[in-house]
């Protein structure tokens, strides 16, 4: 029967947070939470992003900021599917596209420059309530929410997986439509996440940065290819030590000190608004 062969599948992702089985959320989140009680989460790129992220539905925070003050710039907000109480095999970001790089607005660097700043921005932190953890950018791709469309993906709708012929067809889709070709090993267990913004002249086409959560050993080499951009082969290689990563990518969670001013006066005036959801911003 399908349900037998699904519970193995699904088996492969972890049920529990091995470090936080009891759940307890960390004092700079107890903090964060006395400005805002939709605070699950901190998202950063380094010397891209450094924004909290909430979580109600996926609405308010298109028009509210991080304090829920009204603000067209909105907020960086986690899908209303996703469930943090679970290691969720898929995470989903939403964020607008600002003129001025505010929320997702920087993440169209992926798409405007070339390999060579996806190599040097490839690992996101997201520190959420529950856990640290790290993710390396495997693809960058443009998609369209319009089912109509030929590069149509519905990739919030991808929260679990429940075999395999799912898992292939959804992480080769998203590997034929990313400008970059990356040798970065993507395997069923691995939690992914996904930042999401407006991006093209249509309200249904969004630029998604697709990451997968970094395992505990290093990558030997990574190479990385430009894709649909028609780039050179010979992009060089991503070789990645540890120690490095964690001395040079891992930055500590934001000083909850930084708040106030963070929350309450934002960096970007209300001015420009994105049509839908983004991703990254500076």
């Amino acid at each position: 029967p399908p349900a037998e062969t699904a519970a193995p599948f699904a088996a492969q992702w972890p049920t529990g947070y091995a470090d936080n089985p009891q759940l307890r959320i960390s004092e700079s989140f107890q903090k964060l939470r006395q400005q805002n009680r939709d605070v699950v989460g901190w998202l950063s790129i380094e010397d891209v992003l450094d924004e909290p992220v909430m979580q109600r539905d996926n609405a308010y925070y298109l028009t509210h900021d991080a304090s829920g003050k009204k603000n067209a710039t909105g907020a960086l907000f986690l899908d209303e599917s996703c469930n943090l109480r679970l290691p969720t095999p898929h995470l989903v970001i939403h964020g607008h596209n600002m003129k001025e790089g505010a929320m997702f607005g920087s993440l169209k660097k992926y798409k405007l420059k070339d390999a060579a700043f996806y190599k040097e921005h490839a690992f996101i932190t997201f520190n959420t309530l529950y856990e640290e953890a790290q993710y390396v950018i495997y693809a960058v791709a443009d998609v369209s929410i319009d089912a109509k469309d030929a590069d149509y993906l519905p990739f919030w709708a991808y929260g679990t997986f429940t075999d395999q012929a799912q898992w292939d067809a959804y992480v080769g889709k998203i590997r034929e439509l990313s400008r970059y070709r990356t040798q970065v090993d993507v395997q069923p267990g691995d939690r992914l996440l996904t930042l999401s913004t407006c991006y093209g002249s249509t309200r249904s086409s969004r630029l998604i940065i697709i990451a997968r959560e970094e395992k505990a050993n290093v990558w030997k080499t990574e190479s990385t290819d430009t894709g649909t951009d028609g780039g050179d082969s010979d992009e060089g290689l991503l070789r990645y030590d540890f120690a490095r990563f964690r001395k040079v990518f891992v930055r500590p969670l934001c000083c909850w000190r930084q708040l106030p001013f963070r929350l309450g006066h934002p960096r970007i005036p209300s001015v420009h608004r994105g049509t839908g959801h983004s991703v990254t911003a500076r």
